[in-house]
């Protein structure tokens, strides 16, 4: 996803402000900008034109944390990671779908000092895109992927609230 619409690449179309894939499905972007504890970040259908072997073929979604919940998060971190694996575990138990949970704090000594934190979540198809019109397979990882997150997502709030109300 890109960020105007007026600056479509042939393999996009408009939605609302922004550039998207051409093939992702209205419904699936309102879902994901719905979401209560994550932003979407971007979305791919996975690209035929790059090599064979290259990431960019594969479907993806990025999702971040919004900042309401990352310091509840952060700050217990220890204490939630083990649940929250196999959380992740247990929503995407198939091999078809790669999950990556990334965490990242940086302090930039600078005038001023600058900290900067972000928890990113890829949701990344194992399979790759081969054929340029968009294969059924494509569709059905999406959808059940968008469940996956909104199943997810709600866990996120109630993982944290329940941490935070024990403290």
């Amino acid at each position: 996803m890109t960020i105007m619409a007026t600056e479509c690449k042939s393999y996009e179309r408009p939605w609302l402000d922004w550039a998207v894939d051409r093939n992702l499905d209205d419904q699936w972007l309102e879902r994901l900008n719905n979401l209560e504890t994550l932003n979407l970040v971007s979305i791919c259908e996975g690209h035929i034109d790059a090599r064979p072997t290259s990431a960019r073929r594969s479907p993806r979604i990025a999702l971040m944390l919004k900042k309401a919940y990352m310091r509840p998060l952060t700050e217990q971190w220890y204490d939630l990671k083990e649940d929250l694996a196999t959380s992740i575990e247990n929503i995407w138990p198939d091999e078809e779908t790669i999950i990556e949970f990334e965490i990242q704090h940086r302090l930039i000594i600078n005038d001023p000092v600058e900290e900067i934190e972000s928890i990113i979540i890829r949701i990344i198809s194992e399979r790759k895109r081969d054929t340029m019109l968009l294969p059924e397979w494509t569709n059905h990882w999406f959808l059940q992927a968008l469940l996956r997150i909104e199943t997810f997502d709600q866990l996120m709030k109630t993982m944290i609230i329940i941490k935070e109300e024990q403290k």
